[in-house]
This record gives C-alpha cells, sequence and structure tokens, in this order.
C-alpha cells in the first residue's frame, strides 16, 4: 500500500507532462546541421565510408572516401524540408577510370555528377515527404577503384569532407517530434519520477529531478540534436535509469539488512534524509556513468581486451598471461577475479560488452557510499561523508577511467577501499559494532580480493595496508589504551589486526594464484632490466617523463629525457599537469589542510572523547595511504614503472578534501555558498569532460 501512494506523487507526472512539452518545443527550433566527414563525431553518422583520413597542410582537413554505397544518416530530425549540401573531391591516381557520383534520398534520385579532381559544391532539395519518420537519409553511389601499391586493398569512390543540412527558409508547418523519441524521453522522466519518489522525495524534489532531465533533453534537441538521436541513444536513457535503479535497490535493500542485523548490538543509525540523499546521488551518477558508456560515440580502448579475458575465464580458463606495455611487451600474469564477479551477470544478460559496461559502473560508483560510511562512523559527520561521497564521484580522476575502460582497476580499488572501511568501522568508537574475530575476517576477504585484483592495484593496496598497520602501531597504540575503544576481551591492537590480516591474505592469494608465476615475473624482470640499460644513452639515461597516460586533450605530455636536467624538469612538469588534469589540483591541497585540522582534534586528552581515536586513524592511514601513492608517482619517474597511483589515491583525498569543506560549512553562509559553488564547479566539470571524453577521445 505504501509503495503505491508513490505511485500518486504528482511530481512524477508534472515532470512527464513538462517532458512531453519541452520535447514538442524543441522540435520547433530548426537548427542547420554541418557534418564534418572524417571528423570525430561523424561516427554515429556515416555508414559504408572507409576509414577517416586527413589531407596535409595547415589545417589539416579530415576526409573519408566513399564506397560503392555510402550513406549519411540524420536520425530524428524531424520531417521537413532540406537544402542539403555536400563537398567532394574527384581526384583520382592517373590512368583511373573518371568518377561519377549519384545521390539518392529515398526513392528520389537527387543528384548525378561527375565530380571534378577539386573539392566542389553540389546543393540539392530535399522535399519533407522524402524525410521518411522524421530521419533524412542520404545514400551516395560511386564507380570505385583499387588504389596501386595499396597494403589493404580497399574500394574508393570520391572523397567526401562535408554534408551542410540546412532547414528551407520561409513559413513551415508545425512539426511533430518522431513518436519514437518522445516515447523514450516521456517514459525516461516517467522511470526518473518513479524512482525519486521511492526514494522519499516528494512531490517539489521529485518534479524538479524530472524537470532537470526535460532540460537537459530539450538542450540537446534545440543545441545537439544530432548527438542525442545518434544510434538512438535516447532509448539508453531508459536503460541506465533502469540500471540505476536496479543498483540503487541493491544498496539500500543491502544498508537496510545490514542496519537490522546490527540494531541488537551497536545500532547503524542512519539518518533518513542523509541516506536519501546518497542514494539520489548514486542515483544519479550511475544513470550518467553508463548512459555515456551505452553512447554509440564512445570509444573504449580497453573494452575489447576485458571481453576477450572474460571469455577466457568463462571457458574455465583462469591462468592466463597478456602481454603488456608497462613491462615492456614481456608477457605477465592477469587476474581472473574481476570476471569471475561477473559470471553471474552472464546468465542473466548473455551481453558481454554490456556485463562488463553495467559492472565497471557498478564497482566505480558504489565505493561513494563506503566514504559515506567512513565520513560518518570516523568523522562522526553525515555532512562530511556526503561531501567526501559526492567529490569522490565527481573529481576529473573518477570520471577518466570510464572512458578508458580500467574495470579490474576499479574492481581492486574498490576492495581495497572495502579494507579500508572495514578497518575504520568495524570497532567502536566508529560506526559499526562489530565482533573482533568477525571484524578480522572480514578484512582478510577485502585484503584478499585487493591483493587478487589487478597487478598494479596489488602493489598499491599491500604496501598501503601494510604502512597503514604499522603506523597504527607505532603511534596509536596509546591512545587505544586511553580510551576504552575495543570489546571486552579484544586486547590485539589494531595495528597487529591489520597486519595479520595482510599477512594471512597475502598467504592465501600466492598459494593460490602466484605461485604459478612467480619464478617467471623474476626472470622478466631481468630481462627488462637490461633491455633498459641498452636503450639508455651515452650518459646511461633513457627515461619516460611526464606520467603513463598520453592525452594532450588533458595537457599530458609523455617523452623521454637522456639528460639529467631534462629529466628533472620534464617530471616535475609531468606531476603537476597531472595534479591539475586528474584533480584540478584544489582537492589535493584542500585534502592535506583536512587532515591537518583533524590531528589537533585527535589529540585532545579527553577521557570521554572517544571520536579522537577514529578521526586518529583516519588520518594514521591518509598518511599511509597517501604516502604509497608518492612513492609510486616517484618509483614511476625514477624506474618507469607506472601504476595509477593518482586514481589510487582518490579517496583519501575525498575524505580530506570533504572534512574541510564541512568545516567551511560551519562558518556561516559564507562558508555554505563556497561549498554549493565548489559542488556545481565539479558537478559541470565532470559533466563537460565526460561529454567530451565520449565524442572526441582516442579518436
Amino acid at each position: 500500500m505504501l509503495y503505491f501512494r508513490k505511485l500518486l506523487n504528482p511530481g512524477i507526472y508534472s515532470g512527464a507532462l513538462l517532458m512531453a512539452l519541452v520535447c514538442l518545443l524543441a522540435y520547433q527550433v530548426r537548427p542547420t546541421y554541418v557534418i564534418g566527414v572524417g571528423t570525430p563525431l561523424d561516427v554515429s553518422l556515416v555508414r559504408g565510408f572507409n576509414a577517416p583520413e586527413t589531407t596535409p597542410g595547415d589545417p589539416p582537413q579530415p576526409f573519408r572516401w566513399s564506397t560503392g554505397a555510402s550513406f549519411v544518416t540524420l536520425r530524428d530530425v524531424g520531417r521537413q524540408d532540406f537544402r542539403v549540401t555536400i563537398t567532394v573531391n574527384g581526384e583520382r591516381p592517373a590512368g583511373q577510370e573518371a568518377p561519377t557520383l549519384s545521390v539518392h534520398v529515398g526513392d528520389m534520385a537527387a543528384l548525378t555528377v561527375s565530380p571534378p579532381p577539386q573539392p566542389t559544391d553540389y546543393t540539392f532539395s530535399v522535399p519533407s515527404e522524402a524525410v521518411e519518420d522524421g530521419t533524412l537519409v542520404i545514400r551516395l553511389a560511386s564507380n570505385t577503384f583499387v588504389p596501386p601499391g595499396d597494403p589493404n586493398p580497399r574500394r574508393l569512390g570520391v572523397v567526401v569532407t562535408q554534408v551542410r543540412v540546412e532547414p528551407v527558409p520561409g513559413p513551415g508547418r508545425f512539426i511533430l517530434p518522431p513518436s519514437r523519441v518522445w516515447a523514450a524521453l516521456v517514459g525516461a522522466s516517467l522511470l526518473l519520477g518513479l524512482l525519486l519518489s521511492l526514494l522519499g522525495w516528494g512531490a517539489g524534489a521529485t518534479a524538479l529531478g524530472s524537470s532537470l532531465l526535460a532540460l537537459l533533453a530539450g538542450g540537446l534537441l534545440v543545441g545537439a540534436r544530432l548527438w542525442l538521436t545518434a544510434g538512438r541513444w535516447y532509448v539508453e536513457w531508459d536503460t541506465a535509469l533502469v540500471a540505476a535503479g536496479c543498483f540503487v535497490a541493491l544498496v539500500a535493500v543491502t544498508a537496510m539488512g545490514v542496519a537490522k542485523r546490527r540494531s541488537r548490538e551497536g545500532r547503524l543509525r542512519l539518518p533518513t534524509l542523509e541516506w536519501r540523499l546518497l542514494l539520489t546521488l548514486l542515483l544519479a551518477v550511475f544513470a550518467v556513468r553508463l548512459a555515456g558508456q551505452l553512447h554509440p560515440n564512445i570509444y573504449i580502448p580497453d573494452l575489447s581486451f576485458h571481453e576477450h579475458r572474460f571469455s577466457t575465464v568463462e571457458s574455465g580458463r583462469l591462468l592466463f598471461t597478456i602481454q603488456s606495455d608497462e613491462w615492456g611487451g614481456h608477457s605477465t600474469f592477469y587476474l581472473p577475479t574481476a570476471y569471475i564477479f561477473m559470471l553471474p551477470l552472464s546468465r542473466l544478460l548473455g551481453d558481454e560488452f554490456l556485463i562488463i559496461k553495467l559492472f565497471t559502473v557498478g564497482v566505480g560508483t558504489l565505493g561513494a557510499a563506503l566514504l559515506y560510511l567512513i565520513g560518518r562512523g570516523a568523522l562522526r559527520s553525515g555532512r562530511a561523508g556526503l561531501l567526501a561521497a559526492a567529490l569522490y564521484l565527481l573529481m576529473p580522476i573518477s570520471v577518466l577511467p570510464f572512458s578508458w575502460g580500467i574495470t579490474t582497476n576499479l574492481f581492486g580499488e574498490f576492495f581495497a577501499l572495502c579494507a579500508l572501511a572495514v578497518m575504520l568501522l568495524c570497532s567502536r568508537p566508529p560506526l559499526l559494532s562489530c565482533p573482533p574475530r568477525l571484524a578480522f575476517w572480514l578484512l582478510t576477504a577485502a585484503m584478499l580480493m585487493a591483493l587478487l585484483s589487478h597487478p598494479g592495484v596489488v602493489q598499491l593496496a599491500g604496501l598501503a595496508f601494510g604502512l597503514t598497520g604499522l603506523l597504527w602501531l607505532l603511534f596509536g597504540r596509546r591512545h587505544e589504551q586511553t580510551v576504552r575503544t575495543e570489546k571486552p576481551g579484544s586486547r590485539v591492537p589494531a595495528g597487529f589486526r591489520v597486519l595479520g590480516a595482510l599477512a594471512l591474505a597475502a598467504g592465501v592469494s600466492y598459494l593460490i594464484y602466484y605461485g604459478h608465476f612467480a619464478a617467471d615475473m623474476l626472470k622478466t624482470l631481468g630481462e627488462i632490466r637490461r633491455e633498459r640499460a641498452a636503450a639508455a644513452g651515452p650518459g646511461g639515461l633513457h627515461l619516460l617523463v611526464g606520467g603513463s597516460v598520453s592525452d594532450r586533450s588533458l595537457g599530458l605530455v609523455v617523452n623521454y629525457a637522456d639528460t639529467w636536467g631534462d629529466w628533472l624538469v620534464g617530471g616535475l612538469r609531468g606531476f603537476w599537469r597531472e595534479a591539475t588534469a586528474y584533480y584540478r589540483v584544489w582537492p589535493l591541497l584542500a585534502a592535506a589542510l583536512g587532515y591537518l585540522l583533524l590531528w589537533p582534534t585527535v589529540r585532545e586528552n579527553s577521557r570521554h572523547d572517544q571520536n579522537r581515536v577514529g578521526r586518529r586513524r583516519l588520518v594514521l592511514a591518509a598518511l599511509g595511504w597517501g604516502g604509497v601513492a608518492l612513492v609510486y608517482a616517484v618509483i614511476g619517474w625514477t624506474m618507469n614503472l607506472y601504476v595509477r597511483y593518482a586514481l589510487f589515491a582518490l579517496p583519501m583525498v575525498s575524505l580530506g578534501a570533504g572534512w574541510l569543506l564541512t568545516r567551511l560549512w560551519r562558518k556561516g553562509w559564507a562558508g555554505v555558498s563556497l561549498v554549493y559553488l565548489v559542488l556545481a564547479f565539479f558537478s559541470v566539470a565532470a559533466l563537460d569532460l565526460w561529454q567530451y571524453r565520449i565524442s572526441y577521445a582516442f579518436k
């Protein structure tokens, strides 16, 4: 009965009504479409063309060769009259047959020409009757030739550089949106409204959420219609929202089960508004990330790699190697654990690419819930937890992995964060009261998964847990004795438990996996050292500087240094560029200041201040975690053995910066305004970066 009442929330239907109205009005705007053939944005608009190329010159001109039958499709632009201009070049090598080109729109022959050997514009009109169902399909037919000496023989027609489609001026008729666009977008609005209502939001908040979706759809229909309709991406909005709803439901049910179980001892208290805000944040971010991964324009470099590994694991092979660029092209082990976790989804969905995308978005988003719990438990501040969760999901380094497709990295980072959460939450005074024996086994299991995740995460996580355990032993034991933090009968210091769990997890992982590869990997390391020594210049130096990722669109430039001066300057410049590209610099400084502000609090002498132990543990964990990230930054700089240390540092940076924002919030309206501005900046920047990576990355 309660859930039935959620369906009566008027915000659901007011948002859907607004979406229908926005779609109707947006289609009355008649934009001109300019398609640069051969540019990254033509991927989902052209079919039957050869691969993109560029002409020499400054600036270079992108183009594609047509084939015998090539198509340009402007999907769901609305049924109206158009004027089309196609820029083609009929140049061919000497001795080839002169080119002929005919253009058809539906059953209408629009153009028949013999293009000269130079860029030439051809214009023709298309009546609305030829724009079937609101979609304009232009078919180019040409005689073809095979270029002599082509290593990969291709059938080439004419060079096409641009297609310009503009509405015919003058009083036009009212344009109805294509029914499928209308149905899909209104359905997405209804879905979002229903999900917000089920999360407990009232009519106003539900209508606001649906209205924001309507404004996004309207903005795309007016300013980037082909980006929205390419491959009918708008249909994937419904898919993303359904998946996001299932994801949030699983999180909520799990949390409710844990809360009910812990209610008997050490009740898990999650304030309703905070919990609702967190679930809404997870819902929105999951949907946006998955929708982006389903966009037809996106290219994810590692997706096929993971699909092959997943198929290998599905076939029953759990021990295999890959050729690794980080290991100089040598063979190295690659762990199957993440793919084993995907196997249940295989029986439900059957689409391996979709499974990998869902899994990637899931493990990359779920960590925000753990950060909220850590903030609420170790910092005793739900606001700090929410702010940390938001930063964790919005900073650039949290967006980039989804365009890279580093699924197993995200899997390992998630379980490393699980282990950190168990370390900080499963003892008093933090959030969960947990029997010491159960806490130990939970910690061991989480560490084991982190150590069986990804070769880079294994190194980072293992050293981070070891260093944190040592720091807890050296600097936290006296304060644990001063404040009674553990359950009766638990006399083992927390640092010993962390180190013991790490030793057990490392031993088990070696027995079941690493023992099969240890000898070969030691031999490979020796070969790599010899190869790098042979490649060194006269001064014995030949090192990459600038980081492990080369992407000029992010400001990341990687090159070799053969002198110590170039190495020093290039390395420092590379660290600054990484800080800018991955974090926008400010959160790194904010995190350091946030932990400094925590330090005086944990040194208070009051025996009744039990919060100080949880905070002290968090600060020491941040020192261990951040210290390992810095060490591996230096290792990459000096030895070119790069791991994703910037991604590994993300949880601790988010917690520290979240605590600083919490302190600012308490300073009055000026502090509150600053916090909102920071969140707005990172939200807009994250959306802008995500759409850029979808459209242009790796193209």
